[in-house]
């Protein structure tokens, strides 16, 4: 999530369209690899009896953000493109520093 927030940040240094093509598509491919890796970690915190349900539930909510983020993002491009940009940036600096906090589930019986 670090890296993908870094990939956003580089587009202000990206002044032609094939740059920002480049940058999209680099944070495209980091982004899918942290989302999969996210997926994979919440499964696995869960205890059994609890993780079809709390997976709905994140399920859920990342459609919900997904769909303000597109509806917010939408009404910002118009006005400047500053905003969304620093807007990804922080939302996926929060997200890598509240991931580094997720507790090390490795060997453990969860119940």
């Amino acid at each position: 999530m670090l890296i993908s927030a870094g990939c956003t940040f580089l587009l202000f240094l990206s002044f032609s369209q094939s740059a920002i093509i480049a940058m999209q598509c680099l944070f495209c491919g980091v982004s899918v690899a942290a989302w999969n890796g996210i997926e994979v970690v919440t499964v696995e915190l869960y205890p059994t009896s609890k993780r079809a349900t709390a997976f709905g539930v994140l399920n859920a909510l990342c459609k919900l953000a997904a769909v303000l983020g597109s509806s917010i993002f939408a009404s910002f491009v118009g006005i400047t493109k500053v905003v969304p940009i620093l807007l990804s940036f922080t939302a996926l600096v929060c997200g890598g520093l509240v991931a580094l906090k997720l507790p090390d589930t490795r060997e453990r019986i969860l119940q």
